[in-house]
C-alpha cells in the first residue's frame, strides 16, 4: 500500500475518521497527469484514524505538491480543533 503524507489531518477534517465521510482528493500539481497510483492520503497525527482518504487513484506524488480535499463544506473548518497541538489547516472558498 502507498501512502501520501499531508500537512493536516483528522484535526481538520475529521468527518472521515468519525464517520467514513468521503471527500474528492485531488493532486492539483498534478493534475494533467494521468493517474496510476492507489494511495491512502494520512495526515501528520500518528493514530490509524488520520486518514483523510483510502484507495485513491491519483498520479504519483512529490513533496511540495498541493493536495485538494473537496467538499468539505461548513462542517471541515467549524468542527476543526487543535488535537494534538497542531494547528488547523486554513480554509479556503472557492
Amino acid at each position: 500500500m502507498r501512502y501520501v503524507g499531508v500537512g493536516t489531518g483528522m484535526n481538520s477534517l475529521v468527518r472521515p475518521a468519525l464517520y467514513g465521510a468521503y471527500h474528492e482528493i485531488v493532486n492539483l500539481t498534478r493534475v494533467d497527469e494521468a493517474p496510476s497510483q492507489t494511495v491512502t492520503i494520512v495526515g501528520p497525527i500518528c493514530e490509524t484514524g488520520d486518514r483523510l482518504g483510502t484507495d485513491r487513484l491519483l498520479p504519483p506524488s512529490r513533496e511540495g505538491d498541493v493536495i485538494l480535499i473537496a467538499n468539505a463544506g461548513a462542517y471541515g473548518y467549524v468542527m476543526s480543533s487543535n488535537y494534538n497541538r497542531r494547528e488547523v489547516a486554513r480554509e479556503i472558498v472557492i
